[in-house]
């Protein structure tokens, strides 16, 4: 039962961070800023994600594949908000 929630939020979190991906390039300035900004939130998930599933999965009877993808899109949802409240500015490039 557990599982079942946790992939229902894995479907949101990696939805964000496919939404975070998608609206990064017009939002940046370049493409060097486009490579950093999307390295830096990939190994932020990555590392949150490995942490996340060795604590988790090892510990509980979650699926550790499942909680390493949910924390990886989890990392993408503080700047999927950013990105969507931004996307409401009236003074846009």
């Amino acid at each position: 039962m557990l599982n079942l929630l946790l992939g229902a939020i894995a479907v949101f979190a990696l939805a964000a961070a496919a939404y975070v991906h998608h609206e990064l390039p017009g939002r940046v300035p370049n493409i060097r800023h486009l490579r950093v900004a999307r390295i830096v939130l990939l190994s932020t998930g990555i590392a949150f994600g490995w942490v996340m599933a060795r604590l988790y999965g090892v510990l509980t009877e979650l699926n550790i594949v499942l909680v390493f993808v949910t924390s990886i899109g989890i990392v993408h949802v503080p700047a999927a908000a950013i990105l969507f409240v931004k996307s409401w500015s009236v003074d846009e490039r």
